[in-house]
Order: C-alpha cells, then sequence, then structure tokens
C-alpha cells in the first residue's frame, strides 16, 4: 500500500484548489477514476444526457458568471461529442476546462481496436481548443494544471483540453503537491499605445465606440470610457448590457440597418473594443464591414487585430484596462448623445420583420423578471435579440445564434446559468427544431434540481433556413419537421408545459414559471399565435 495519492484522486484536489466548484460530464470506464476522489472535494457533479450537453452547460456556467467549469469527459466519442460544444465555445470566447482521457500510452496510435480508441484524437481537441495539452507523466500533471489555470485568467478566454491517458490515472503521485499562485493577469497595455489613442480621440468629431465580448470582464471601466468620451456605441451580441438599458449613449447593436450601417461608414473614428468585427456580430456578409474611417483596435489576442479590418492603431491588452487607463486622458465629445439617439430611432428601419415581431416578446423577460439571464438559440427570435435585445447588466444575454452557430445549444446553457446562479430566473429562447437536438437535457435539470423556463416557438419547421432556401431559389426540401408533441415531452422528462396563444399568455405564464419548482415550456404555435 501507498500513502501518496493516485493522480485520478489528486485531480478534483487541484480543481477546488484552482477555484473550479462545478463539473460537467457522464462517467464513462475511462473516466471513473477522476470520480474516485469527488466525494468530499467540494466539487458539485452535473450529470448531462449527453457530451455535448456537459460542454454546453460549462459554456452556460462561463457566461453567466465570468468563472471556468470543468468537463470529465471520456476518451474517443466523448471527445468528439464534447467538440461542437468546444468548437461554440472557442468562437465566442468562452473559457472552460475540458478533462479528457487518452487509451493507455503504450497503445496509442497503434490501431489494436483499443475501446474509445480515436486516431488523432489530441489532433480534434487541438482544433476545437484555445490551449491543449497532453500529460505522459505524473510529474506534468501541476505544471499542466498551472499553465492552464494561467491561461485562463490570462489569455484570451476559450476552452482549454487537457488529456491524461487512463493508465497514468491510476498511478501514485508522489511529487510535491505546490502551493497554488494565482495568475498576474492580463498585461496592461501600452502606455506609449493609450497615449496614442488619446491623441487620434481629440481628432474625431463624430467617433462611434463598437464594444464587443472582450469588454465584458471590464465593463465597469468600459462603460466609463464610454461615458466620459460620451460617444455613440453598437454592442454585439457578447456585448450586451456593458451599456444598460435606455442608456442614452447605447445606439444599437448586431445586424446592419441602414441608420447603422450608415453609422459606420460616417464616422470619423471607430474605437473596436474587444471584438472581432466578425461576419456574424453584424452580419454584413462577404461584403464586409464598411469602414470608412481610422480604427482603433483593442484586444487581448494579437492575432485578432489585424482580422476583418485594418487599424490605424493596434493595442495589445485587455479592454477594460484600456478603457481605464484611456479615461483620464479623453474630453467628451459635443453633442454625443444627440447622435445616439437619433440612430437609437432610426436603427430599426429596415429591419428584417421576420426578427422585429419577437421584440415585445425579448423586451417583456427583464420587465417581468428584471435580474433573468437568457440563453439563446440559433432562432428567428434570437437573431432579433442579438439585435434588439437591452438586458440591465452584462451576462444577461448569451447567445449560438453567432460565430459558431450551434442549434440546441440553449437548453443546456440556461442549464449551466441556472446551476451558476440558482437564485434568479434563467430563460432559454429556442426553437423547436434545436429544442430537439438536445432535448433529453430536460431530465438533465430535473436531475440537477435547476429549472429554467422554456420560451419555445414551434413553426414545425426549420425556418431559417426555408427562408434562406426560397430567398435563393432552392426547393425548401428537408426543412419540414413532424409535428411534435412537446406537452407529452415535458412530461416524459419531469417538465410543465403551457401553450401560450399571445404574448398576455407568455406573461402570464413566465410569471408563474418563475415560481415554479420545475422546468416549464411555454410553447408558441406560430400558426396560432398572435
Amino acid at each position: 500500500m501507498t500513502d501518496h495519492p493516485h493522480l485520478g484522486t489528486l485531480i478534483p484536489r487541484l480543481l477546488v484548489e484552482r477555484g473550479i466548484d462545478t463539473v460537467f460530464g457522464i462517467p464513462g470506464v475511462h473516466t471513473v477514476e477522476l470520480y474516485r476522489g469527488l466525494p468530499g472535494s467540494g466539487l458539485t457533479h452535473i450529470t448531462p444526457r449527453h457530451e455535448q450537453g456537459a460542454g454546453f452547460m460549462a459554456d452556460g456556467y462561463a457566461r453567466a458568471t465570468g468563472r471556468p467549469a470543468a468537463c470529465f469527459i471520456v476518451t474517443g466519442p466523448g471527445l468528439l461529442n464534447v467538440a461542437t460544444a468546444m468548437g461554440q465555445a472557442l468562437a465566442d470566447s468562452i473559457p472552460m476546462l475540458v478533462i479528457t482521457t487518452l487509451n493507455p500510452r503504450s497503445t496509442l496510435g497503434r490501431g489494436e481496436g483499443r475501446l474509445h480508441e480515436l486516431r488523432g484524437q489530441s489532433v480534434v481537441g487541438r482544433e476545437v481548443s484555445a490551449l491543449a495539452l497532453t500529460v505522459l507523466t505524473a510529474d506534468q500533471l501541476i505544471p499542466a494544471f498551472d499553465e492552464a489555470f494561467a491561461f485562463l485568467s490570462s489569455s484570451r478566454p476559450g476552452p482549454v483540453l487537457v488529456e491524461i491517458p487512463i493508465d497514468l490515472l491510476s498511478e501514485p503521485f508522489v511529487g510535491p503537491v505546490t502551493p497554488v499562485r494565482k495568475p498576474a493577469g492580463p498585461p496592461p497595455p501600452a502606455a506609449g499605445d493609450v497615449e496614442a489613442a488619446a491623441a487620434l480621440i481629440a481628432k474625431a468629431r463624430n467617433p462611434l465606440v463598437i464594444a464587443g465580448g472582450g469588454c465584458v470582464r471590464g465593463a465597469d471601466a468600459v462603460r466609463g470610457l464610454i461615458e466620459k468620451l460620451g460617444a455613440a456605441t453598437l454592442l454585439t451580441a457578447n456585448a450586451k448590457g456593458v451599456l444598460p438599458a435606455g442608456h442614452p449613449l447605447l445606439a444599437g447593436g448586431c445586424m446592419l440597418t441602414p441608420a447603422l450601417h450608415d453609422a459606420i461608414r460616417e464616422a470619423d473614428l471607430v474605437v473596436a473594443l474587444g471584438t472581432e468585427l466578425g461576419e456574424t456580430e453584424f452580419w454584413y456578409g462577404e461584403e464586409g464591414l464598411a469602414l470608412g474611417s481610422p480604427v482603433i483596435r483593442v484586444d487581448i489576442d494579437v492575432r485578432q487585430l489585424y482580422r476583418n479590418a485594418h487599424p490605424a492603431l493596434p493595442v495589445v491588452g485587455e479592454a477594460g484596462a484600456f478603457a481605464a487607463a484611456l479615461t483620464p486622458l479623453v474630453n467628451t465629445i459635443p453633442d454625443g448623445t444627440a447622435y445616439a439617439q437619433r440612430l437609437q430611432a432610426a436603427r430599426m428601419e429596415g429591419a428584417d420583420p421576420r426578427y422585429t415581431r419577437h421584440r415585445p416578446l425579448i423586451e417583456a423577460i427583464w420587465q417581468l423578471l428584471p435580474d433573468a439571464v437568457v440563453a439563446a438559440d440559433s432562432t428567428a427570435a434570437s437573431y432579433g435579440g442579438n439585435f434588439m435585445a437591452e438586458p440591465p447588466a452584462p451576462r444577461r444575454w448569451m447567445s449560438a445564434a453567432t460565430g459558431f452557430g450551434t442549434l440546441g445549444y440553449a437548453l443546456p446553457a440556461a442549464i449551466g446559468a441556472k446551476v451558476a446562479r440558482p437564485g434568479i430566473p434563467v430563460v432559454c429562447i429556442i426553437g423547436d427544431g434545436g429544442l430537439q437536438f438536445t432535448l433529453p437535457e430536460l431530465a438533465s435539470a430535473a436531475d440537477a434540481g435547476a429549472p429554467i423556463i422554456v420560451l419555445l416557438w414551434n413553426d414545425q419547421r426549420y425556418g431559417e433556413i426555408e427562408e434562406y432556401m426560397i430567398r435563393n431559389q432552392i426547393a425548401p426540401l428537408g426543412v419540414q419537421l413532424h409535428a411534435t408533441d412537446f406537452s407529452a415531452a415535458a412530461k416524459a422528462f419531469g417538465a410543465a408545459h403551457v401553450a401560450a396563444r399571445s404574448l398576455g399568455e407568455v406573461k402570464v405564464a413566465m410569471l408563474s414559471a418563475s415560481k415554479h419548482p420545475v422546468t416549464t415550456i411555454i410553447e408558441m404555435d406560430a400558426s396560432h399565435y398572435a
């Protein structure tokens, strides 16, 4: 017998010491050694119905809190199943830690037909992670964890993958468990860059701020800079709430309606903070974003600085730190508030009615449930929300209808958010097609005691794809969906169901559901909803 802990037993302790409190995963023969140390560790374990759900739950947890959760994932099919969720998190810069196993070291790459054997698993994992580490000896474990957590706290966020062969999990760890040293965090922007930005801003008469998801961590500082400047501001979907609903400088968000397209083109300076300026942040299409002025580009990721727009001033740094350093150096722009209000008033002109029809529904959520967190899938109401939603604070709107653009995201992401923040309402916006991707996760919500409110738009089709096919003169084949009895499905998975034919009925149902101890599906049948 040995007094030294096995690696599998030690790992839960290492996670807790580094600030992880929740793990999502499905136990399998290749991960059971990770579970040996779970009892008494202080970790909460949530079991999804699919590894993809584990990843989406970790994503929702992180978006709701700013902190990563962990996933325990089996070799081969488990890694492939969670890869979609990792791809979404990578595209949206969402932190999570995925711990997956490998087959025994002596068998790697041999093609012997081992259980869960996946040729090139590490290659797959690296393609959907911001950082991928493989631990092949016991003495590599703690350095790998230290590197992983330093990256999670100091770099552009994203999924971090740690692979450990199953035979290594049963080996004793004989080395010292060194004390955890908290990383210093992202490096500050260079003082010269901040001064150069102040000089450019001083010459501008009609600047425009575009704030992205990289602003959320430093939202207070970014908001302080915007208010000191008095500049009209556009928020991407991942930056929703950096300026709260009704803020006088909030000019709009995603989707280039004519007014917002003109505003970006006519500004004499664009200050782009923590944003990719990507296609799905503004849906500008193949022609690209029309920038007719110099751009100050601020991003924690140096690789991002020259993508989608060439900056007059590229600044490497975290958006909040940059904003805090710049604020004392700038003066208020005359008439910025009035300009922002004009844009706000005009931004809806030319918007697609398929999206704007859902504006009253989206606004009703925070009117009734001011603290609510909303997870949105790829569906018409979500696209509209990316454009129109104005939550009262950051981390209240999370959407898969950007970046990677997965279907089925919103249900497990909402569950992850509810696990993270059990005292507040969590709302899932999803279509009937997307819901059927991850429908069994309703049972996971019941198991976890994490009741959510599901706003289900049911048009019995993949409506967005059908519209696209028709616009492009393609016969809309494969988009009609069999009518599903969601009332029966809700009952089968331990949830309640309400049919709502109007916004008034949805509001009543939402208030009731917010007090209900189980998940409630509020179904809006598009053929009867008015």
